[in-house]
């Protein structure tokens, strides 16, 4: 799992088949070592889960463990996947719930994730998408269909 906290925004890959309930405890508590390292909350987030989402259970624990460090909700959260049938789901979700700013984008829409995180968030897009590829390359993701290639070669992302 790769997590990385610039100003407002998060970025989160996960690459892991399953995710366990220990494994996301300690997503958690790390996530919360680096924003009070910052000593500030991300306000926006990009999330990619590549074969495995946060589960049920793992989203209560996430719920609990916010209002028990009084973390604030974010206000935006960008899911990148490749999953026609997520991005649907979070477009339906998002009918329902307007108020909660949730999103999904393609994988080749990275940048323009990156922009609608912006409209209510502090960070440098650049920096972010710099991120983005260090992500890649951190996990060894290699799928050009999932991730294109890297800045400046005529990719979207």
């Amino acid at each position: 799992m790769y997590f990385r906290q610039l100003n407002e925004l998060s970025i989160t890959v996960c690459i892991p088949r399953t995710i366990t309930d220990e494994d996301w405890n300690a997503y958690l508590e790390g996530t919360l070592a680096i924003a009070k390292g910052f000593g500030l909350a991300a306000n926006v987030s990009l999330l990619c889960c590549v074969k495995a989402y946060p589960n049920a259970r793992q989203r209560q624990m996430a719920s609990d463990f916010m209002k028990q460090h009084y973390i604030r909700e974010m206000e935006r959260v960008a899911v990148i996947t490749e999953s026609v049938v997520v991005r649907g789901a979070m477009t339906a979700f998002s009918w329902i719930m307007p108020k909660v700013g949730v999103s999904a984008f393609d994988t080749t829409e990275t940048r323009a994730a990156l922009r609608w995180l912006r409209e209510v968030g502090t960070f440098d897009e650049s920096r972010a998408l710099e991120a983005w590829h260090e992500a890649k390359m951190k996990l060894s993701i290699r799928t050009s269909s999932l991730f294109p290639a890297s800045p400046g070669s005529g990719s979207r992302t």
